[in-house]
């Protein structure tokens, strides 16, 4: 990995490969590899470059998304 946002678009699910920061300006930066589509929308989507469709399904087993924010949208 060369920059944040290489590290950034390795996250598991895309609503989460996003990094926010001040920068040097004191203006807000935003790093989402992916777009903010997902995050906005409550979509969970796994990053097929990161995680397996096993390895998502436990995932989402384990954190439960629907039970915690029931108007997510799963895409598996």
């Amino acid at each position: 990995m060369r920059t944040i946002a290489d590290a950034v678009a390795t996250w598991p699910e895309y609503a989460t490969a996003v990094g926010v920061r001040l920068d040097a300006d004191g203006q807000v930066a935003v790093c989402a590899p992916y777009g903010l589509d997902d995050l906005l929308d409550g979509v969970w989507r796994r990053n097929p470059s990161r995680v397996s469709s096993e390895i998502s399904r436990q995932r989402l087993a384990r954190h439960r998304p629907v039970e915690r924010w029931p108007s997510v949208g799963i895409v598996t």
